[in-house]
């Protein structure tokens, strides 16, 4: 009998400390993160923190209990980076150091465009992100020509610590470039620049994604044969795209990005293009176009000969 109330309470002890050391393993024990989340009153706490591993075991949910179910949590949003315990993790989203906010750079921007969009939340200055950018320049591995580096800030949301400044800015957008972009596999061809080039001429001039190969093998065509690309994206560039409509007295502008005058691509990219646009650019549709005109539904009509363009234009003027 006494024998089976040892054995008993030797079961007992033996369950009680590795409930116990599952338990603390659970709440202590770090972990690598990489991982965003969004804490706000439109999402359900559940959801929000559904995005974490674990986030269904037992452990955590009886953490969070004893954490008054979460509800000294700040909202905001928050990027995890790094080996967190599930403790540390909850101090950050209670104190709301760890918070972050979403800087979005739209598709095809310039470089000039991006700081007007930054300065605008009142964080940066034009002067400061223009100097980390030339400091930037001595360690990034693709060619930055007189230092610029119009086509590599890759346009994104980007989450940021919520005092950011230029360089984190810089950081992060030349970083995600160099993710979608990684050396290794773009460094060793010889064209990328002008792919490149190629693709923020694609990233302006198409509204679809679907007619960025077919616009690709216009301008290879216009090239191969002699033409100018002729195209308005390229001169805009010039007037810093305050241009909605262009003029043929536009198109007069002595400048090398105007390819109505000078023939092959412009010196260098005219915006900071997606990685559709690049794909396009190396992979341009098989066609004999030469011409495009836009339809007004945002996609465009191609054809072969400026008899077809002309037509095109005046039937549906």
């Amino acid at each position: 009998m006494r024998r089976k109330l040892v054995l008993l309470v030797a079961l007992i002890a033996a369950v009680v400390f590795f409930m116990g050391y599952y338990f603390y393993d659970g709440i202590y024990k770090k972990s690598y993160y990489n991982t965003s989340l969004s804490i706000g009153r439109d999402i359900s706490l559940k959801k929000s923190l559904s995005v974490l591993p674990n986030s269904n075991s037992l452990p955590f949910k009886i953490y969070l209990k004893l954490r008054n179910s979460g509800r000294d949590i700040k909202a905001g949003e928050y990027q995890f980076e790094g080996n967190y315990s599930l403790e540390e993790i909850m101090d950050i989203l209670e104190s709301g150091k760890g918070k972050m906010v979403k800087i979005t750079i739209p598709e095809g921007y310039s470089i000039k465009q991006i700081v007007e969009v930054l300065e605008k939340n009142g964080t940066i200055k034009k002067e400061k992100f223009y100097e980390e950018l030339n400091k930037a320049a001595k360690e990034f591995p693709y060619p930055v020509p007189n230092g610029n580096f119009e086509g590599y800030l890759y346009p994104e949301t980007y989450l940021l610590p919520e005092k950011y400044d230029e360089k984190m800015v810089v950081n992060a957008m030349l970083g995600q470039f160099l993710k979608k972009f990684p050396v290794e596999v773009y460094g060793n061809k010889p064209d990328f620049y002008e792919k490149l080039i190629m693709a923020s001429i694609l990233e302006r001039e198409a509204k679809l994604s679907k007619e960025k190969p077919l616009m690709a093998s216009v301008f290879y065509n216009r090239i191969k044969i002699g033409m100018t690309l002729s195209s308005d994206a390229t001169v805009n560039f010039v007037y810093d795209y305050k241009k909605k409509r262009m003029y043929y007295k536009d198109l007069e502008i002595d400048s090398p990005y105007n390819t109505y005058k000078y023939k092959g691509l412009p010196p260098a990219p005219i915006c900071n293009p997606t990685l559709n646009s690049v794909e396009a650019a190396y992979n341009p549709a098989d066609t004999e176009y030469l011409f495009f005109v836009a339809t007004g539904d945002g996609g465009h009509f191609f054809s072969k000969t400026y008899e077809e363009h002309l037509r095109f234009q005046r039937e549906n003027k």
